[in-house]
């Protein structure tokens, strides 16, 4: 027999040109995107959990298909629907996050088989993601566009603080806008006041805050003698708040608490006792927490007709908690847009009429009346804010000076401040009997008065 010419010790296979991939298996770009459309359109409160995971699966495979193109519209489509859809904004960034911590674990898992896997920031949805938001930021901001810039910032926030971005990320937007407040930009301290407001109630808000250098941002911006009014005012409360940052409850209500931790409930397991019905309290705490919750949906969306909706929901008497909630929110926001909004909903002629008589309403504003002295020390335009709301609910002079009566505190200038704001929007003016007797008790108690009579309140 004739030996081959060619040995088989150096015979070696040509390559396959098109070798199989983990990261590289061909998508449908149609039906991605057709896909991501439709998830961001079916995302609610209830469904966010299963739709975060689909999200989430649908990016792990996108992101090995290799194509950068689908990667991008899909980070567009994510930042529009930020824009176009505020009141699920906190959802979508929580589909997000769900998103890039799948694709950071499935970079791990295949670095554990291949210890020379890298992935490529090109095809990074998280890349594309932070590139496209930051860039439709600025873009915003440049041309004033409001209705766009405010949202974008409240979605970067969100990505702050669930780890999505970084300090580094965000430094060089959050610089900016620093620059542009000090310059008398309004839009620019919105922003970052609708920024840092989920920032400063994270559990992460001090390390945010030292790795932005917000407090020495903000003390220069108070430096300044060109800004108006209303930036100083802004930039005080961003400032009280990077001090002193106020952290959410993990929980959502007491009655959460306690079924998370147990207490109320029997703890010896020989004792034999009956269940007892809810306690009136407990359904008063319930219905605040719808309240509470409604309230700052309505703050965000500024749906007039869900508003009434949901007060047409409660029976006459618990309506009044409704609108208390949406006062209390409206002044921890310390945006005069939400006073104006509040206002506006109570000059609706079918809003008004759901709340019944005006002892009702006043219910609405008391709590929140007795505390103006304290919130004002945290949001410095509350009286502002309440004069705004009060002067829509069509309330008589005595009515006013009775609602006024009620802020705690033992002289009455807190009284007459309030009532001075109420008088700015020509609802109600003041008495000027009442305006000499309180700077007669202001100068002297021991004064006696010139005439035969004496005043009283």
């Amino acid at each position: 027999m004739s030996s081959p010419t060619t040995p088989l010790a150096t015979y070696q296979p040509a390559p396959f040109s098109h070798a199989w991939r983990p990261w590289s298996q061909p998508i449908n770009d149609a039906l991605v995107l057709r896909t991501v459309c439709g998830l961001l359109n079916k995302v609610s409160s209830r469904t966010v959990d299963h739709i975060a995971r689909t999200f989430a699966d649908l990016v792990v495979r996108t992101e090995r298909g290799g194509d950068p193109v689908v990667i991008e519209a899909c980070a567009g489509m994510v930042v529009q629907r930020c824009v176009a859809d505020t009141a699920r904004l906190d959802l979508v960034a929580k589909m997000v996050q769900r998103a890039v911590d799948e694709a950071e674990g499935e970079d791990l898992r295949w670095r554990s088989v291949d210890p020379y896997h890298l992935g490529n920031p090109a095809t990074s949805f998280q890349s594309a993601l932070k590139t496209s938001a930051l860039n439709e930021a600025r873009s915003a901001i440049s041309s004033a566009r409001s209705e766009e810039a405010l949202p974008l910032c409240t979605f970067l926030g969100e990505l702050l603080v669930l780890g999505v971005l970084g300090c580094d990320d965000m430094q060089d937007l959050v610089n900016a806008l620093f620059t542009d407040t000090t310059r008398g930009s309004e839009l620019s301290s919105l922003a970052l006041c609708r920024m840092l407001r989920r920032i400063v109630t994270s559990t992460e808000a001090s390390h945010i805050i030292d790795g932005l250098l917000l407090v020495d941002a903000v003390e220069g911006v108070l430096e300044e003698d060109t800004i108006t009014l209303r930036t100083r005012f802004m930039m005080m409360d961003i400032h009280d708040q990077c001090l002193y940052p106020r952290p959410r409850d993990a929980f959502s209500s007491d009655l959460h608490r306690r079924e998370v931790y147990g207490l109320g409930e029997v703890l010896d397991a020989g004792t034999d006792m009956v269940e007892s019905p809810p306690l009136p309290s407990e359904v008063r705490v319930t219905l605040s927490d719808r309240c509470v919750k409604e309230a700052k949906t309505f703050v965000e969306s500024r749906d007039l007709a869900k508003a009434e909706t949901f007060c047409k929901s409660l029976r006459t008497g618990e309506r009044h908690s409704f609108l208390q909630a949406v006062i209390h929110e409206t002044l921890v926001n310390g945006a005069e847009a939400d006073a104006s909004m509040v206002a506006a909903f109570l000059t609706e002629p079918s809003s008004r009429f759901l709340f019944g008589s005006e002892p009702n309403l006043a219910k609405a504003f008391e709590p929140d009346i007795a505390l103006l002295e304290d919130t004002v020390l945290d949001v410095p335009s509350a009286y502002r804010l309440m004069a705004i709301m009060l002067s829509a609910a069509g309330f008589t002079q005595c009515q006013l000076e009775d609602l006024a009566s009620r802020i705690i505190i033992r002289e009455n200038v807190a009284r007459d401040r309030l009532l001075d704001e109420v008088a700015a929007f020509s609802i109600a003016g003041l008495d000027e009997t009442l305006r000499l007797n309180t700077i007669i008790e202001e100068t002297s108690e021991d004064e006696t008065p010139s005439s035969d009579y004496a005043y009283a309140y």
